[in-house]
C-alpha cells in the first residue's frame, strides 16, 4: 500500500506547515493509508518531530519519499492576522511561539483545522459548532470541503478556542504546564511539593474562567503574588474606585474591623461587609470595589470567597516570593492611601 508522506524542511515548524501536516494526518487516518515522515536520523528534523509529537500527529514510519495528494498542493497561503496588541501572526508564525504563548495542543489542532476548511453543519446543530475534538475532526473533516481562497490567521478564533479548551482541561495537567511560567520569574520553586501544587491548583481554578492563554497566569495572579498598593493605585479602574463617594469611609471602617483579628476568613469577611451595610449608606460598587482594591489592588477579578483563603494560605507557604496576608495588605494600603 502506498503511503502518504509529509516532507519536512530544515526550518522551524510553522503554522502553515503544521496545517499541511494536520490535513495529511486526517486524510491518512480516514483512508487507512500509513503516514510517513523523513528519518529522525537527520538532525535537521529533530525539532519537527518534537513539535508534531506535541500536536499528537503520530506517524506510522519513516521514509525518504511518498505520495502527496494534489489537493494538499493547492492550499492557499495563510495571510497575516489583523494588527492587534497581541502581536503579528500569520502562516510563517512558528508553532513554538504559540506554545510559549500558552496554547494547548488540542486547541492548536482545532484552530489549524479551521484554516481553509469549511465544514458542512451537522443536521443536529442549530448553530455552527467551533470547538471540535480530534475524534470529531476525524469524523467531520473532508478534503472536499477545503477552500482554495486565501484564509487569514484569525487570532480571535485562536483565543476563543484556547479559552474553551482551557476550561475543559484537567487542573493537575494545567498545574504542570503552568509551573515553568512561574518558575521563570521565581514565584515557584524548582520542585514544588504536594502542598504547593494543591495551592497552585486552587489558584488556577480561581482565575481559569477569565483565562485565554497559559502565559497570562502570572499577570492574572499577580494580585496574590505581588501585592504593591502604590502600583495598583496607578491603575485607572482602581484609582476611580477609590475616588467614588464613600470610598474613604468604607475603607476606614473595613480596616478597623479587619484588623481586630489576625486571619481574614471568608466568614469574617462577609460579617464585616454586612456590618458596613448597616453602618453606611453605601451599596454595590461604592461598597465592594474599595474593599477589593484594598485587598487585591483591583476592583475586579476572581470571586473573593476563593481569593481570601488563597491569600491567607499563600502567606504561610514556603515560596521564593513572599505573599502578603490580608492583615499585611490592610496595614500597607492604609499607609499608602492617606
Amino acid at each position: 500500500m502506498a503511503s502518504f508522506h509529509f516532507g519536512l524542511s530544515d526550518d522551524a515548524l510553522t503554522v502553515e506547515t503544521a496545517r499541511r501536516a494536520l490535513f495529511l494526518w486526517l486524510h491518512a487516518r480516514q483512508t487507512g493509508k500509513p503516514l510517513t515522515v523523513p528519518p529522525a536520523a537527520d538532525a535537521r528534523f529533530a525539532q519537527w518531530h518534537e513539535e508534531m509529537g506535541w500536536l499528537e500527529l503520530a506517524w506510522d514510519g519513516e521514509a525518504e519519499a511518498g505520495e502527496v495528494p494534489d489537493w494538499l498542493e493547492r492550499l492557499s497561503p495563510i495571510e497575516e492576522a489583523e494588527p492587534s496588541p497581541w502581536g503579528e501572526w500569520g502562516g510563517r508564525t512558528a508553532i513554538a511561539e504559540l506554545r510559549e504563548l500558552g496554547v494547548l495542543p488540542e486547541a492548536m489542532v482545532n484552530f489549524l483545522a479551521w484554516l481553509g476548511w469549511q465544514p458542512v453543519p451537522d443536521s443536529e446543530e442549530r448553530d455552527q459548532a467551533e470547538v471540535f475534538s480530534r475524534a470529531e475532526l476525524l469524523r467531520r473533516w473532508s478534503a472536499r470541503q477545503l477552500s482554495s481562497q486565501p484564509t487569514r490567521f484569525d487570532f480571535e478564533r485562536l483565543r476563543r478556542l484556547n479559552h474553551a479548551w482551557l476550561q475543559r482541561a484537567d487542573l493537575d495537567r494545567l498545574v504542570a504546564l503552568a509551573l515553568p511560567y512561574y518558575q521563570r520569574i521565581d514565584w515557584m520553586p524548582d520542585e514544588p511539593g504536594a502542598p504547593l501544587r494543591l495551592w497552585l491548583r486552587s489558584l488556577i481554578k480561581a482565575v481559569l474562567p477569565g483565562l485565554d492563554f497559559l502565559s497570562l497566569l502570572p499577570p492574572r495572579t499577580r494580585l496574590v503574588f505581588a501585592y504593591q498598593p502604590e502600583n495598583y493605585l496607578r491603575v485607572p479602574e482602581s484609582r476611580q474606585a477609590m475616588e467614588r463617594e464613600g470610598a474613604r469611609d468604607v475603607l476606614r471602617l473595613f480596616s478597623q474591623k479587619a484588623l481586630e483579628e489576625s486571619w481574614l476568613t471568608v466568614e469574617r469577611y462577609h460579617r464585616i461587609m454586612d456590618s458596613l451595610k448597616q453602618e453606611t449608606p453605601w451599596r454595590g460598587r461604592n461598597l465592594h470595589h474599595p474593599v477589593r482594591v484594598l485587598l487585591t489592588g483591583l476592583p475586579f477579578g476572581p470571586n473573593m470567597d476563593e481569593l481570601l483563603p488563597l491569600i491567607e494560605q499563600g502567606a504561610e507557604l514556603d515560596l521564593p516570593v513572599r505573599i502578603k496576608s490580608c492583615r499585611e495588605r490592610v496595614v500597607e494600603f492604609c499607609s499608602v492611601f492617606v
